[in-house]
């Protein structure tokens, strides 16, 4: 009984450390990156292009670590390197950043694809020692099948990064040549996209071949509630975050005057709100689904880290620049629109979730499926208010199209409050 405690506590350390760490990194990580003035459409989808590629490596490569301290969390080896891992990943947005918008492009994009070969090398090690542990067979088939493919794809994606370290260093590419990007930079795509397609093919031939393991055993499913446990808090941190750049991506915002306080305020309001109702809404989720899904735990949190993109870029959208702001209020509400239809995969594939271990009520179906509508009414909502020109404004200059968006979201949680009533007393 006390060792089952003890590991518990283990457990728990990991999770709130690493999770809280990596969340705070990946805020950080979005507004470094999205802090940088563009002025022309070359300049942001370079931007968001590098930007989201970032942050999705670093959160893929903490899940592949964390998930080794979630199957040995008592493994001291595991929670040190771990923590290695966490240090050279709070890097990267840094390495990006300098290889994007500095005076040594050069240079960051050699120190960005070093950087990124050692995580993926750093990374290839934690899951390898994990694999040889005993533990790792009692975890689910799919997972197990998944770290098994790693180990193919980390090696993989560590030798494209290192190759790139021989591109010349003064040689510009890209689909935006003018931009002066090295070529050395664009190792974070091709390293990223070679690790995908090696994990892709190497888990499609790996679960073939994969015997069916007892995932009903007590072992099995005790591992699968950590990962649970895991995606919760990682959503949650991730969320957190959100809410706490929604304030920081405003402070660059002209402020001499009480009445100068009340656009960022209105700004605040609104994206608080927007973070709120996707947050909120998620709970419906792990109520329903209470054991742990692969497909539910992608889904639940590329939303998520989806949503840490909206405070930066709902900031270019109301700065005192004409070029940032038109950019801005065009990509936001495109942006906001793939937000809702990712939101709407989540409630459609939990309505639809059928399994051994999974029986969603009918009331309960029917608010998912409630979700799914509202999430995608929103959608073309706020890509109506690219109809309206960016440059208007209504009162204390707030700009006409940030009003609609805020009646399209208004009209969002009333619908959805109407239609959680209604299938509540149904």
């Amino acid at each position: 009984m006390k060792e089952e405690g003890g590991k518990e506590f283990l457990e728990e350390r990991s999770q709130a450390i690493l999770g809280g760490v990596v969340g705070l990194v990946l805020a950080l990580g979005a507004y470094d990156l999205m802090s940088i003035s563009v002025v022309k459409w070359s300049q942001l989808f370079m931007l968001l292009g590098f930007s989201f590629v970032t942050l999705a490596f670093i959160l893929f490569m903490w899940y592949i670590g964390s998930e080794a301290l979630d199957i040995v969390p008592q493994d001291g080896q595991l929670f040190g390197l771990n923590i290695v891992l966490v240090v050279f990943l709070a890097i990267l947005p840094f390495s990006t950043r300098l290889s994007l918008h500095s005076d040594a492009r050069e240079l960051g994009a050699k120190f960005l694809v070093l950087n990124m070969g050692v995580i993926f090398a750093l990374t290839a090690v934690i899951n390898f020692l994990v694999l040889r542990k005993p533990e790792s067979r009692l975890v689910p088939k799919g997972v197990y099948a998944d770290m098994q493919a790693y180990m193919f794809g980390l090696p993989a994606g560590a030798l494209t990064a290192f190759l790139f370290l021989l591109a010349p260093l003064d040689e510009v590419g890209g689909p935006f040549v003018d931009l002066g990007i090295s070529q050395r930079a664009f190792g974070l795509f091709s390293a990223w996209g070679v690790f995908f397609l090696v994990i892709i093919v190497a888990t499609v031939f790996i679960r073939r071949r994969t015997p069916a393991s007892a995932d009903g055993a007590p072992e099995t499913q005790e591992i699968g509630g950590v990962f649970h446990s895991k995606t919760r808090t990682v959503n949650n941190t991730l969320f957190e975050a959100a809410l706490g750049l929604s304030a920081f991506s405003l402070t660059d915002l002209p402020v001499s005057t009480m009445a100068d306080l009340i656009p960022p305020l209105a700004h605040f309001g609104f994206l608080f709100l927007l973070i709120i109702v996707f947050w909120i809404g998620f709970y419906r989720v792990y109520a329903a689904i209470p054991v742990w899904n692969e497909w539910v735990d992608f889904l639940t949190t590329l939303v998520p880290l989806l949503v840490i993109f909206a405070p930066p870029i709902f900031r270019l959208a109301v700065l005192p620049n004409p070029e940032a702001r038109e950019l801005g209020s065009a990509i936001f509400p495109v942006f906001t629109a793939v937000l809702a239809l990712a939101n709407a995969a989540v409630y459609l594939y939990a309505s639809r979730l059928r399994g051994r271990d999974v029986t969603v009520p009918l009331g309960v179906v029917r608010e998912l499926r409630w979700w799914t509508a509202g999430s995608l009414l929103l959608a073309p909502l706020f890509l109506a208010s690219l109809l309206i020109p960016f440059d208007v404004t209504a009162l204390w200059h707030i700009p006409l199209r940030v009003v609609a968006w805020w009646i399209s979201l208004l009209f969002f949680v009333v619908v959805m409050r109407v239609a959680s009533r209604s299938t509540s007393s149904a």
